[in-house]
């Protein structure tokens, strides 16, 4: 899972520098004289940066060991799990009582 999330992440740093590159040639960054707004949109920028940062955080996590502590968690914190159904259970029994 690393590699496919490693490579895609690249794949839009790629995609994001030459879309840079491309409204820079096509002049795009020039502030019209005329008082509309730039053409470029800087919203989906944004968003973009944000969806390749999320990528390359992912990446760092360990996938194949992701089920191991999971289990392991869920073992560990059993005697909550049965607390809070007997909570619930308790709280269901005082509310429709």
């Amino acid at each position: 899972m690393k590699p496919v999330l490693s490579f895609v992440s690249l794949m839009a740093v790629g995609l994001i520098a030459a879309s840079a590159v491309a409204l820079v040639g096509a002049g795009l960054f020039r502030v019209p004289t005329d008082g509309s707004l730039p053409l470029l949109d800087y919203r989906s920028l944004s968003i973009g940066l944000i969806i390749g940062l999320m990528l390359s955080w992912l990446a760092q996590i360990s996938w194949a060991e992701m089920p191991r502590r999971m289990l392991n968690w869920l073992w560990a914190n059993e005697r909550n799990f049965y607390r809070g159904a007997l909570a619930l259970m308790l709280l269901g029994i005082l509310v429709f009582y």
